[in-house]
């Protein structure tokens, strides 16, 4: 029983964006996708073995960057991209053993730690590079290598009165959530070979629930825990096996398991996504960093990984219930943590190197090669660049991370989530500058020219351009920190709220929509939170977090932040010092009156000045242009110590 997805991405539209969002696909394309040599050398992990001698994770490199690369292939149309692309999916079919086993670990190793997780990013990998083949002998190919690959993977894996591995023991870490996660591509391998083995060994693998120590999607389904409270608490790998369960609802149209994949998705908005739109504040865990955003914690945080993974959920999750929500979580990460990661200067400092080195096992010094995304953001005063997340050096000497091959996909989703499709009609969820072009429900071509300074400005105009007059609606969306729009079609007015307004006319050539969104800046503050905060450390060990580790939630109280539409602002070293307290000057709706300036001489996308009750003024920039130096000289944070 096959689902329908209210809103979807018609693979007929094509992007042409301005401004950030097309320097940040260049970037992407420029900087990793385009390298043959690096394809090259993440297929190489799988023709010799890579992990066996840690038993790591280098063999997640490949597909992770190939669904990026797909994802940014569907905005820009790269030929030279495709290329790429599609050689080094013919080499990686040549890393298949006699048994069709695509695998960094050998068969004396297999099947323990990240061998799993890594078999997954193969699968995802060639599915999505599949969505824009159109070789029929290469699919052919292609399909046939997966059935090879999952059917080793069946004849090994499942039930033990059957004399096969449990799923959740195939790997000693998180209990078996970062293995349970290739229920995505299973299921989606269902889908291209309608087979029903692929189909039983998904529901065999939804059946065991994730973990050896409990089923997070009975968990989820019965709504009576946030997911920071759950005995495994790792959120990329969690949040990947529930895209896994989503994909398995919408091919078995079980309620149940979309009542679990939602009730997941708000209680990690609500109880773990922070201030720029990513969650963990203690290593790459949920946490409850909602409540423990303004808490020190002198280790890792807020990974690029789970911003990227939660665009990708985001995403999924509006095309599945149309619910604006989604789209307003996917804004506020990209503008803030995901744009913020991108390495704008290709920058490596010595901290970072000395810390690979440190890595090393054999003591020889890694070659230094400067990564396109970062993968850790500050909240309370750090720098970019602290460590390289999943950093894995190869048999070259050579080093990549996790979160540089995963960069990419977060950018190649704006073009498959600013404009969807829906019954007779759009939804236009961001607000770039550039051209979307697609196709009407009549079958007739359209185009949407939108002109605009957002993120910094909240003026927008789209202009459609199409082939005669046609019916059809448009949902707009309205953010939900838009307090007051004006809408306008044609000069005349529309009323607006927030979610999504709808404007069903007879559209014509020339139509022009206007909007203004409501950009008043507003004072956020710190929210309480319990001191007995169950965590789970990287082992997969439940405990108590150690009370050294964190400061007393009464401290960490007297922080302030400052929102302007969908941006988070923040202060820079070069312009003001994160770590010196302030005092704004606000009103009693927390609402504060900024000041354009450009005094601060480095490039940024806006900066504004504070008022402070003295009467003085502090200088603040957007959070994706802060730290960008990437060493003590542009320090940075987004909560901000007040005077007391």
């Amino acid at each position: 029983m096959a689902t329908k997805d209210i809103l979807f991405t018609d693979p007929r539209t094509r992007c042409d964006f301005d401004g950030i969002i097309k320097n940040a696909l260049d970037f992407a394309e420029k900087n990793q996708l385009l390298s043959p040599e690096r394809w090259a050398k993440f297929v190489g992990q799988f023709k010799f073995s890579s992990d066996d001698h840690d038993t790591g994770w280098r063999g997640e490199y490949w597909g992770k960057m190939m669904r990026g690369a797909a994802f940014v292939y569907s905005c820009t149309r790269n030929p030279e991209l495709w290329h790429v692309m599609t050689e080094t999916v013919e080499d990686m079919l040549t890393a298949a053993d006699e048994l069709g086993r695509i695998s960094s670990y050998s068969r004396e190793k297999e099947f323990r730690n990240w061998d799993m997780w890594c078999r997954k990013y193969v699968l995802l990998g060639m599915q999505y590079y599949l969505e824009y083949c159109e070789d029929e002998e290469l699919r052919a190919r292609v399909i046939a290598s997966m059935r090879a690959q999952v059917d080793y993977l069946i004849s090994k894996i499942g039930r033990e009165e059957e004399g096969k591995l449990r799923i959740t023991k195939t790997s000693k870490y998180w209990r078996g959530l970062n293995a349970s996660s290739v229920l995505e591509p299973i299921v989606r391998l269902y889908n291209l070979t309608g087979e029903q083995k692929y189909l039983d060994f998904a529901t065999y693998i939804v059946s065991e629930g994730c973990t050896d120590v409990g089923n997070i999607f009975e968990l989820a389904y019965q709504n009576i825990a946030d997911p920071y409270q759950y005995p495994i608490t790792k959120a990329y790998e969690m949040m990947s096996c529930f895209e896994g369960l989503l994909e398995y609802y919408k091919v078995t149209g079980i309620e149940k398991h979309k009542t679990a994949v939602i009730n997941f998705a708000h209680r990690v908005a609500k109880s773990d996504i922070t201030i720029i739109g990513t969650a963990g504040c203690t290593h790459e865990l949920f946490d409850h960093s909602t409540a423990r955003q303004t808490w020190y914690y002198p280790g890792i945080m807020q990974e690029t990984c789970v911003t990227v993974t939660w665009m990708k959920f985001c995403y999924r999750l509006l095309e599945l219930t149309g619910d604006v929500e989604f789209a307003d979580h996917f804004e506020k990460s990209l503008y803030n943590a995901y744009l913020g990661a991108v390495n704008v200067n290709m920058l490596i400092n010595d901290e970072s190197t000395a810390y690979i080195r440190r890595r090393h096992k054999d003591g020889d010094k890694a070659i230094p090669e400067a990564l396109p995304f970062d993968s850790y953001s500050a909240l309370r005063s750090g720098t970019r660049g602290a460590k390289i997340g999943g950093l894995k050096i190869m048999s070259d000497h050579t080093y990549y991370g996790c979160c540089a091959c995963i960069g990419a996909a977060g950018i190649g989703l704006v073009g498959k989530i600013s404009l969807m499709s829906k019954e007779n009609g759009f939804a236009v969820n961001l607000y770039n500058p550039g051209r979307l072009i697609t196709v009407t429900p009549a079958g007739k071509k359209l185009t949407l020219t939108t002109e605009t300074g957002y993120p910094v400005c909240g003026k927008i105009a789209i202009t459609l351009e199409l082939e005669g007059e046609e019916s059809f609606s448009i949902d707009l969306r309205i953010p939900e920190w838009s307090a007051s729009t004006s809408l306008c079609v044609n000069g005349e007015a529309v009323a607006a709220h927030v979610g999504y307004t709808t404007v069903s006319r007879e559209w014509k050539s020339g139509d022009r929509i206007e909007l203004e969104l409501d950009m008043t800046a507003e004072v956020i503050h710190p929210i309480p939170n319990p001191k007995d905060v169950l965590f789970t450390d990287w082992l997969g060990h439940e405990a108590y977090m150690p009370p050294v580790v964190v400061e007393e939630p009464e401290d960490a109280m007297h922080f302030i932040a400052i929102r302007r539409g969908p941006l988070t602002l923040a202060c820079d070293k070069r312009v003001t010092d994160p770590d010196a307290p302030i005092d704004l000057d606000y009103d009693e709706n927390d609402v504060i009156k900024l000041e354009r300036s450009n005094n601060a001489g480095f490039p940024r996308l806006c900066e504004f000045e504070a008022p402070q009750k003295d009467g003085t003024k502090v200088t603040f920039i957007d959070y994706m242009s802060a730290g960008q130096t990437y060493d003590e000289s542009s320090r940075y944070a987004c909560w901000i110590p007040t005077k007391r």
